[in-house]
């Protein structure tokens, strides 16, 4: 072998080794650098708002999520359809609009007008429950996202996460409060009246869509009669609202007299719950809604109680 010969050779096999450490880097590097840039991203859930029920199988949902990170190369990535799970089992998933990721410390909101298509009623039932009746429940987050950076494209990247998001918590803290009572009608053998009560959510979700409730009102642990929402278009949205409901009561309930002398002695103990069976038109709710037991105390006394004379509501503290 001549000398020339050797040294293209050389230049050959130096050629070819560049060519393997290049695709090295680019095809297993890089990817991993760009898996572990996904691992590091921060995610949290602001709120996750219902805001329809077109049917029975997707939500109209307006989701916030909180995203921080750090890294060190740009990329866009193609829309995410990313699954949420409760106790390991998914319920829906929801798409994120492709993103354009910058470098260096990044802290952002974003959100994400869309859909929410149910794979599992039954699991999200389950995860509606919890969220009723607890301070917090966990919910699990799963993509897999297809990347393009440096030029090239990176499919398969995963991402999974747990997130917490805070429940209703059954409307406990603080507690609902009753501002007033209308006793307006005594027709066909019902007492009717509204119901004026500031209710605070302090959920991650709101229930903006879920239309009308009717629910069911007792006394203490008297079953007065039921008690149906006047502000359909207001649901159950997040922080504070004040919510109206029209209670009908059959003027044999045996729980009448006790209840007008506890609203005379300023301390009537109402609960608000969710066992009617006509709660909510959306059977994705029902089992939700059926756990609501509000509690309300209402110590007013006349003083924010307004009644029709011609009913003779008097007669009941006979």
């Amino acid at each position: 072998m001549t000398r020339k010969q050797r040294i293209l050779l050389i230049c050959g096999l130096v050629v070819i080794l560049l060519a393997v450490i290049l695709l090295v880097v680019f095809l297993a590097v890089i990817p991993a650098v760009i898996q572990h840039y996904v691992n590091s991203v921060d995610l949290t859930i602001n709120y996750l708002d219902v805001k329809g029920v077109p049917s029975d199988s997707t939500l109209t949902v307006e989701l916030s999520l909180n995203v921080q990170h750090d890294i060190a190369i740009a990329a866009t990535t193609d829309d995410i359809a990313a699954s949420l799970l409760y106790g390991g089992v998914a319920f829906g998933s929801v798409v994120i609009p492709g993103l354009d990721i910058k470098t260096g410390e990044q802290d952002y909101n974003l959100t994400v007008d869309g859909t929410l298509t149910l794979s599992d009623v039954d699991t999200f039932n389950l995860m509606a429950e919890g969220l009723v009746e607890d301070a917090e429940v966990e919910l699990g987050a799963e993509a897999s996202i297809k990347a393009h950076a440096l030029g090239l494209t990176y499919g398969g990247l995963s991402l999974e996460r747990t997130l917490p998001i805070n429940g209703f918590n059954q409307f406990s803290d603080p507690v609902p409060e009753i501002d007033y009572i209308n006793w307006f009608g005594c027709t066909n053998d019902v007492y009717q009246m509204d119901i004026n009560v500031t209710l605070y959510n302090p959920a991650t979700m709101g229930l903006d869509g879920i239309g009308a409730l009717n629910l069911s009102l007792y006394y203490s642990d008297s079953y007065l009669g039921y008690a149906e929402s006047l502000k359909p278009e207001l649901g159950l949205p997040r922080g504070e609202s004040v919510q109206l409901f029209r209670a009908t009561v059959p003027q044999g309930s045996t729980a009448l007299k006790a209840m007008a002398l506890g609203v005379v002695a300023k301390k009537a103990q109402f609960y608000i719950t969710g066992d009617n069976p006509y709660s909510t038109q959306y059977t994705q709710f029902q089992e939700a809604i059926s756990k609501v037991n509000m509690s309300i105390v209402y110590t007013d006394g006349l003083s924010s109680l307004g009644f029709n004379t011609s009913c003779n509501i008097l007669s009941l503290l006979a």
